[in-house]
């Protein structure tokens, strides 16, 4: 599984594709920075939980972007016959694929947290006010991996779907209907983040949650679902035969 792991990471964290995607996760750090400009110095501390959690939609895209690839590349090369000659059994291959596609997510994940971190330390607020969010980065990357790996895998369209669900379902309709914002994973992710966060507002999580409440451990559970169906999907498309 290690191999194998190391193998799909190798192959996904490509130079271009990295520096692109670390771009675009750093989105929600350049806002911290240029808001708080016009923000009070005593109300910098409450602009950075607001604009992590409302602009990062922009690393959702990175990570859709970068684990759709996970087993797409693999199939796209014709090597993908080749990985399936091992003798590793699909539960196995499942994890292990899943497993590649949150940890690219997570570097990723570090160098969108970084930026927003250098943006703390230069507008003058105290570095604890970004380290709980690294906590969103990192469930948002495996709650995105466990549902584009599959996709990527099963669906030719994939990104243009991928997009669909980020940007419509999970920004826009998702704000209007309170069952699809349960299953949003940006909202599940900030609902953990919203827990540990001592400047996250009730305002902030009125507008970004909605019907979603803050709780680390509910949150996590969630994830922990959605981890184990998406497992469980890979599970059996990597056992059809015309899946290949």
């Amino acid at each position: 599984m290690t191999t194998l792991i190391g193998h799909l990471y190798r192959r996904m964290m490509k130079r271009g594709r990295v520096i692109g995607l670390l771009a675009l996760s750093s989105v929600p750090g350049l806002v911290v920075w240029l808001v708080s400009f016009d923000t009070p110095v005593d109300r910098r501390a409450l602009i950075y939980p607001e604009v992590l959690s409302s602009t990062g939609y922009s690393f959702a895209i990175a990570t859709l972007i970068l684990t759709i690839a996970t087993l797409r590349d693999e199939r796209d090369a014709g090597t993908l016959p080749y990985i399936y000659m091992r003798p590793i059994p699909r539960p196995a291959f499942a994890i292990s694929s899943i497993l590649a596609g949150a940890a690219t997510a997570l570097t990723i994940a570090l160098g969108g947290w970084a930026v927003s971190l250098i943006a703390v330390l230069a507008v003058g607020v105290d570095i604890g006010v970004a380290l709980p969010g690294l906590t969103l980065f990192a469930v948002a990357a495996a709650g995105y991996a466990a549902v584009f790996v599959p996709l990527g895998y099963l669906v030719p369209r994939a990104l243009l779907i991928g997009l669909g669900y980020v940007v419509v379902l999970e920004s826009i309709i998702a704000s209007a209907v309170d069952g699809l914002a349960q299953i949003s994973i940006w909202r599940i992710a900030v609902s953990v983040y919203a827990d540990l966060a001592p400047d996250f507002s009730e305002d902030t999580a009125d507008i970004i949650l909605g019907p979603v409440a803050p709780g680390a451990w509910g949150g996590l559970a969630k994830i922990g679902v959605v981890l184990v169906l998406g497992w469980a999907v890979l599970t059996w498309s990597l056992r059809r035969r015309d899946a290949v």
